[in-house]
């Protein structure tokens, strides 16, 4: 194969990592994923390397003869230098991983994005987006993303940090410094009243667990039985610390108020910001899709009824809702996409 004839894409999450080989038409010709054993940058840096190696192995490709490399990062990424700003699913601040990469990877030369940025962007080239030069994709997981195209073009801002969809205040309490304690929930990037804080995969379940305590302290106080998210626990064996966003969707459908009422509100917030996302953007075409809204017809459906609602209705008439096309592939698709213009 030519050298230009391929390049890598990397999807760096808060606890994997996934590379592939990706041709010109963003086909994937060999894959790697696995585990971070360590969250700390050097470390995480050479697990890229080695997934990107076992990639080109899976594809019978020598990795030196990749075009580029372009990495999607769970995080804000500074444009123009490639430093990962803020990651809290990595517990990251101001980490230089494009430094980090190509002091491992002389050679090849490297694309850094937000995750989000490169799977709207394969979605947009290959997938369920292909052509739609007005795009939204709204992703909604362990945290809560955005990539955007417009004009046929990818959104970075003027920093690189547009599309932050998940770190929106959504509890107006937050701007209040008088009140501390009323604040809203706290979120991985570090301020409060966050959407991500309430809808994340991880954030939905520690809500749970929350509501749960507060829940059963006030039965107890008052004499009655605790019964507060009966079923929920039931079905993670009376252990809180393994609810997961799954676990509730599966007790909400066997009648749990509780997993019932934070799906509802987490959904409608949803819904509500990105309404307003469509009015101010007036994408032709959203895709929603993620782990914890994949698994979870419920939310779905009641995000789209809150899209109804709160979009303007010019807006929301010229927009349709899908669902992504590529799955987890997006993320290395597009970054190996973007990589491929970069270069």
């Amino acid at each position: 194969m030519r050298q230009d004839g391929f390049t890598i894409g990397v999807d760096l999450g808060g606890t994997n990592v996934r590379a592939a080989v990706v041709d010109e038409q963003g086909h994937i010709l060999g894959a790697d994923r696995h585990r971070l054993q360590s969250r700390e940058p050097p470390q995480v840096a050479e697990a890229i390397v080695r997934a990107s190696k076992t990639a080109c192995a899976a594809a019978g490709i020598p990795f030196a003869e990749a075009r580029g490399m372009g990495v999607g990062v769970a995080g804000m990424i500074q444009k123009g230098t490639g430093m990962v700003l803020n990651g809290p699913n990595l517990g990251w601040r101001d980490v230089p991983i494009l430094k980090l990469l190509a002091a491992r990877t002389p050679k090849i030369p490297l694309f850094i994005a937000n995750d989000l940025s490169a799977a709207v962007w394969g979605e947009r080239m290959v997938g369920a987006g292909k052509g739609v030069d007005d795009l939204l994709v709204v992703l909604v997981g362990t945290g809560v993303g955005s990539g955007m195209v417009q004009g046929g073009r990818l959104v970075t801002g003027g920093s690189g940090v547009a599309g932050e969809f998940g770190h929106i205040k959504i509890n107006p309490v937050a701007f209040d410094p008088s009140k501390p304690s009323q604040a809203g929930r706290l979120c991985g990037c570090g301020m409060r009243g966050c959407l991500e804080a309430y809808a994340g995969g991880q954030n939905l379940a520690a809500w749970a667990r929350d509501d749960l305590r507060i829940g059963a302290a006030a039965q107890r106080a008052a004499g009655q039985p605790v019964t507060a998210g009966k079923r929920l626990l039931e079905l993670v064996n009376g252990d809180p610390e393994k609810i997961t966003a799954a676990a509730m969707e599966r007790a909400a459908h066997l009648g749990d108020e509780l997993s019932r009422r934070l799906l509802d509100e987490a959904a409608r917030l949803i819904g509500f910001s990105l309404g307003n996302l469509l009015t101010v953007l007036n994408p032709t075409k959203v895709l929603l899709g993620g782990g914890v809204l994949a698994n979870s017809p419920r939310m779905t459906r009641l995000v789209i009824e809150a899209v109804d609602l709160y979009a303007s209705k010019v807006a929301r008439a010229a927009c349709s809702i899908g669902a992504p096309a590529l799955g987890d592939d997006a993320g290395v698709v597009g970054a190996a996409l973007l990589a491929r213009e970069a270069a």
